[in-house]
């Protein structure tokens, strides 16, 4: 079965596809045979058309960059999709997410089309993602409606909605009323190294571990403010980022680190506890990687961290996200041991039962075959 996956390819989209395009092509007793296709990056002069904006009215919605940017994306991506069926066979699209899917409504049913999504629009409605401001909330109606119309027509289209989490299959459901029947689970998943020993040298500095592109938007300022007045004399801080920080004493900033790589092994691998004070997530990746490596961890409770986390069954979830709560949480995961390596022991069991790659994409295959018989 020829199957195209359409990647969004920005921010941790990225990262979503690939590893089950990759274990597809190194397991081919699953019967599909993947081509990856990226929606991004947009050729000239789309991204300058994509990309272009009016100083002052950005920040309310009104320059409608939101839905300019979905509707050219998924115009480029249809070309490519048309372009690619006049050369090869194609029996099924999966395409992450419904963003850059708006021009492939009509596919369906001649194609079966499966579209994943780590958010719905009306989620990110309710979120600062669309509405940063009470203006460009109020606003919303009005500058969400070119795109709004064409994402309920993909998904009544669709063969069957691929939801990263269980907030997006709840928002399918009663935001948009569809059938349970129609979606499924998909989360991001992994290979799930294998249990490790959580003990560590008594003599060593606890290392602290933070993950996270955007320095800013991740909560990369408050955590460094934290451990800068409680923790620097007494742990390591490790800094995984693409963002220019300044160095200080404690602190050990890494660039170009790529997920798989032994450099992000190591990480991992060396870190005692992970930190994740993000201020704005959909999802929130990085949470799988501490699960699967079983590293205690502290987040912020944003996008799906509270499922992946077993409503903190598998990590401290953060009631706020401030200096005096941040430096509690740590801690208390420094002084008591045995709870927080009970709650990575689980957080490792939980990845293992929930985002294990080799699972989740045999059930990806099953529901591909399915479709192609129908």
């Amino acid at each position: 079965m020829h199957v195209v996956f359409i990647n969004e390819n920005t921010l941790g989209h990225a990262s979503y596809l690939l590893p089950f395009v990759t274990h597809l092509e190194q397991h081919p007793e699953l019967g599909i045979h993947p081509r990856l296709l990226n929606a991004t990056p947009l050729p000239e002069p789309l991204r300058a058309q994509a990309d272009r904006t009016v100083p002052g009215l950005r920040r309310f919605g009104l320059d409608l960059h939101t839905a300019r940017w979905r509707r050219l994306v998924s115009r480029h991506v249809r070309h490519q999709l048309d372009e690619l069926r006049r050369q090869h066979r194609v029996d099924a699209v999966v395409v992450n997410t419904q963003s850059v899917a708006l021009a492939l409504a009509d596919l369906a049913p001649q194609l079966p089309l499966f579209v994943c999504l780590d958010a719905t629009f009306a989620q990110l409605a309710r979120s600062r993602w669309f509405a940063p401001n009470a203006v460009s909330r109020a606003l919303l109606p009005m500058t969400l409606s070119p795109i709004r119309g064409r994402e309920r027509a993909l998904f009544r289209a669709a063969h069957q909605l691929l939801a990263w989490s269980e907030p997006v299959r709840q928002s399918l459901l009663t935001d948009y009323h569809l059938a349970p029947d129609r979606i499924a689970l998909l989360p991001p998943s992994l290979e799930i190294p294998p249990r490790r020993d959580p003990s560590r040298p008594a003599h060593r500095r606890p290392q602290l571990l933070f993950v996270g592109g955007d320095f800013k938007r991740k909560g990369g300022l408050v955590l460094s403010e934290t451990f800068r007045m409680h923790f620097a004399g007494s742990c390591d801080l490790h800094l995984v980022t693409h963002s220019t920080i300044r160095e200080e004493p404690g602190v050990f900033i890494h660039h170009g680190v790529l997920a798989q790589s032994a450099e992000w092994r190591h990480r991992w691998e060396e870190a005692d506890l992970f930190i994740f004070p993000s201020t704005l997530e959909t999802f929130g990746i990085v949470l799988l990687e501490a699960l699967a490596f079983q590293v205690p961890i502290i987040s912020a409770d944003v996008g799906a961290a509270r499922a992946i986390l077993d409503n903190g069954a598998a990590g401290t979830l953060l009631t706020e996200v401030t200096r005096p709560a941040l430096a509690r949480e740590i801690k208390a995961a420094l002084t008591d041991t045995d709870r927080v390596r009970a709650r990575a022991a689980h957080g490792w069991q939980r990845a293992r039962d929930h985002f294990d790659l080799a699972t989740n994409t045999r059930h990806l295959a099953a529901w591909l075959h399915a479709a192609k018989r129908k």
